[in-house]
């Protein structure tokens, strides 16, 4: 009988080969289930009707999204992973508010980031009207944004009339909390692909009905002034 020898370094090559081929098979699956699963979150809408594809842009951007937060590559984003990214900015965005650096940012420096901003550049376009358009499409009230001063104020926690980094931070993190659980609508402490996409799609298509709503209004007027 044959018998064939097998060296060390032949052995371990093969060993080595095997895993790198099981290793890209696993990833291959997963790349595959997440296409998939992104995929699935909007094949029907709630009422029945199919989504126009084209409008929700490509799939592998939410899949790199998600992957951007997963950081432990787990396929579910926790409230540690979902939080870091915007508290590794929170530093950088609060020097770039404080313009005078003395480590304090002012009502004045608040105001020229956060100030009020018109809910359209156009002067002519009503207001009320396109908040109450925007509630008969989507069927929820649209919540009306705090004044400045205001959110200073709810920042400002100590109320010395500055917001400090600490504070500042604070403010990221309180936002970015109440984002993750809207987000993570089965209230399992993780946020998955899926949960995910139909939050970025959602999103996207609030921003449609807000920009119909918008034309809707721009036309009327056009109409009016012919």
């Amino acid at each position: 009988m044959f018998n064939k020898k097998v060296t060390l370094p032949t052995l371990v090559l093969a060993l080595a080969t095997t895993s790198t081929v099981a290793f890209a098979q696993v990833r291959g699956d997963s790349d595959r289930a997440d296409r998939a699963a992104v995929n699935g979150t909007d094949r029907v809408r709630p009422d029945g009707e199919r989504p126009d594809r084209r409008r929700h842009g490509p799939r592998q951007r939410i899949i790199h999204i998600f992957k951007s937060l997963d950081s432990d590559e787990n396929r579910v984003v926790t409230l540690d992973e979902f939080l870091a990214k915007p508290l590794a900015k929170a530093e950088s965005q609060f020097e770039r508010i404080d313009t005078d650096d003395d480590g304090l940012i002012s009502y004045e420096e608040f105001l020229a980031v956060h100030g009020d901003r018109p809910d359209h550049d156009d002067v002519d376009i009503d207001v009320d009207e396109l908040r109450a358009c925007i509630a008969d499409s989507t069927g929820e009230d649209v919540p009306e944004r705090p004044d400045p001063e205001t959110r200073f104020d709810l920042i400002d926690t100590n109320s010395d009339g500055y917001i400090d980094l600490d504070e500042f931070s604070v403010a990221k993190t309180n936002s970015a909390e109440e984002k993750f659980y809207e987000i993570d609508t089965d209230a399992d402490g993780g946020i998955t692909i899926q949960e995910l996409a139909a939050s970025l799609l959602a999103k996207r298509e609030r921003r449609e009905i807000r920009r119909d709503c918008v034309e809707e209004q721009q036309e009327v007027n056009d109409l009016l002034e012919d």
